[in-house]
């Protein structure tokens, strides 16, 4: 299956995780995609990683909290391209040190962490706008994070949250030129950086909230991206699809009741 044959496909975070498995994803379907990120030596082992498998990819320096190197990736990939078919938003995060409760956090974070979540993603759309042609899709990965509450990341949910209501409006202003929006809100997924830092007892916890056996894998992202940047969702626009394995669909007494002893 070739669903982006000749598509020129960014994608910002693209070293690793979810972004990496969405950049594997599509070239392996025929798109040339360009790898952006903030470590250069990170950018060139994907890059190579991909073209060692005979798939097309560049790369370029992208740094989600520095809004003119957002812009001047953009418009390297215009430059050599001439268009960019696929846009997906991928970067973001906060330092969960700093994101805390609301009556904890420090205030002098909180424009770093919308910077590099939501006006990183709104700068990176404005930009690729002009030259995305009928038919271009965009994809930016939020998270439950923006639809659930927690217990810390407060200022990450705040962020993902604008990027869920970003999605809907880059929708409703842009689909009368044929470009698509949508999102996807993954729930724990592991990548390095979640079993790096997450311990066993932690994803215990979400394992046990998640109806289907198995905790979700930077494909299972990668696969639900490359969907709705596929013509295959020529019709969907202005959704978020939740890809938590059932984590956030059921009544939190099902599962424990489910598991209970049966008497």
């Amino acid at each position: 299956m070739k669903r982006f044959n000749d598509k020129i496909a960014f994608i910002s975070g693209a070293t690793r995780g979810i972004g990496y498995a969405a950049a594997h994803r599509m070239a392996s379907e025929g798109a040339t995609v360009i790898i952006s990120a903030h470590v250069e030596e990170e950018i060139n082992d994907a890059v190579a990683k991909l073209t060692d498998e005979g798939l097309k990819a560049d790369g370029i320096f992208y740094d989600g909290r520095d809004i003119s190197s957002i812009e001047k990736a953009i418009e390297y990939v215009v430059k050599k391209y001439g268009r960019i078919d696929v846009l997906v938003n991928n970067v973001g995060g906060t330092d969960l040190r700093l994101d805390t409760t609301v009556g904890d956090l420090d205030l002098n974070y909180f424009e770093s962490a919308m910077t590099i979540n939501l006006k990183g993603t709104l700068a990176a759309t404005r930009a690729a706008l002009p030259y995305m042609p009928a038919g271009a899709a965009i994809v930016n990965v939020a998270s439950i994070g923006g639809i659930t509450g927690d217990l810390r990341g407060t200022l990450y949910g705040i962020a993902k949250a604008g990027v869920i209501d970003l999605t809907k409006y880059t929708a409703t202003q842009y689909g009368h030129r044929g470009i698509r929006c949508n999102a996807v809100a993954p729930g724990l997924i592991l990548t390095k950086a979640a079993t790096d830092n997450l311990p066993q007892s932690v994803r215990e916890i979400f394992a046990a909230q998640t109806p289907l056996p198995y905790l979700g894998q930077p494909e299972d992202i990668g696969a639900t991206i490359a969907f709705l940047a596929s013509d295959d969702a020529r019709y969907i626009t202005g959704q978020t699809i939740v890809v938590d394995g059932g984590m956030t669909c059921h009544n939190p007494t099902a599962l424990t009741l489910m598991q209970a002893p049966k008497k």
